[in-house]
Order: structure tokens, then sequence, then C-alpha cells
């Protein structure tokens, strides 16, 4: 039951597609650092996706003050 609804929380959060985009490009960051075991690239690749979550919080915001 929570994992439907932390599942459900995750899709809903990625509906935007730049927010959608940036996280995959830290992901693919993150892995690669995580390879090369860089704390620089996964300092910027957790920057990249709070990126992405401040557009989408933006965005939300936007929606809700249009009405």
């Amino acid at each position: 039951m929570c994992l439907e609804k932390f599942c459900e929380k995750c899709c809903e959060m990625h509906k935007n597609p730049v927010n959608c985009l940036l996280h995959l490009i830290a992901g693919i960051i993150l892995a690669c650092a995580l390879w090369i075991h860089s704390g620089k690239l996964i300092i910027a690749a957790v920057l990249i996706a709070i990126v992405g979550h401040l557009i989408q919080i933006s965005k939300r915001k936007g929606k809700k003050k249009k009405r």
C-alpha cells in the first residue's frame, strides 16, 4: 500500500518533461561518477536533480496562480 503511493508520487513529480530530462541526465552523471569515484561529479548530479525539482515546483505554483 505504501509502495503504491510512493510510486504514484514519483510519477506525478516527473510529469514535467524538463524535470524528467534533468533527472535522466543526473542519473547518467551519477552512475559515471560512482564508477570513477568522483565526488565533484556526484555533487553535480545531485545539483542537477535539485534544479529539476525546483523547476517542477515553480511550474506547479504558476499553474495554481493562474486559476
